[in-house]
């Protein structure tokens, strides 16, 4: 893994675990205009969405779900957008681990797949073990 990666794995990580000194630390070493910015994020994102959509998605499944996700957001929906949000969610279906259409803005869509990264953890019930299998195989899949 190169060490952009494993920072970025490593701010995810530190999110999962729901250390936030550490992820606010290990972002601050992430640099938005590095070429592979949110390569291994995006990858980690793509498994989960994969694990919370196993079968796939509908377009109006995945609506539904931007607007649960969306009203269940007691501050900082206003960051997301709900047409973009879903792109991004079908770009981790499709196992595209760059930028869908519509995602143009580096830094929003870090901000987008690890706070949906972070809710499918949750929603899925994943456990620490889990966890690092999830960032480990998203380290593997960066490194080929």
């Amino acid at each position: 893994m190169t060490p952009a990666t494993t920072t970025e794995l490593d701010v995810l990580g530190a999110l999962l675990a729901f250390d936030f000194i550490g992820f606010a630390q290990k972002s601050a070493a992430l640099d938005p205009a590095d070429a592979r910015y949110g390569q291994a994020v995006g990858c980690a994102f793509g498994l989960a969405a994969r694990r919370r959509f196993p079968r796939g998605a509908h377009p109006e499944e995945v609506r539904a779900y931007v607007a649960r996700f969306l009203g269940s957001l007691e501050a900082g929906a206003e960051d997301f957008d709900a047409a973009v949000l879903e792109a991004l969610i079908f770009a981790g279906l499709d196992g595209d681990g760059g930028q869908g259409p519509g995602l143009t803005d580096p830094e929003r869509t870090m901000q987008a797949r690890l706070v949906l990264t972070l809710r499918w953890v949750r929603e899925l019930e994943l456990g620490p073990e889990e966890q690092r299998e999830l960032l480990a195989q998203a380290g593997r899949r960066v490194a080929v």
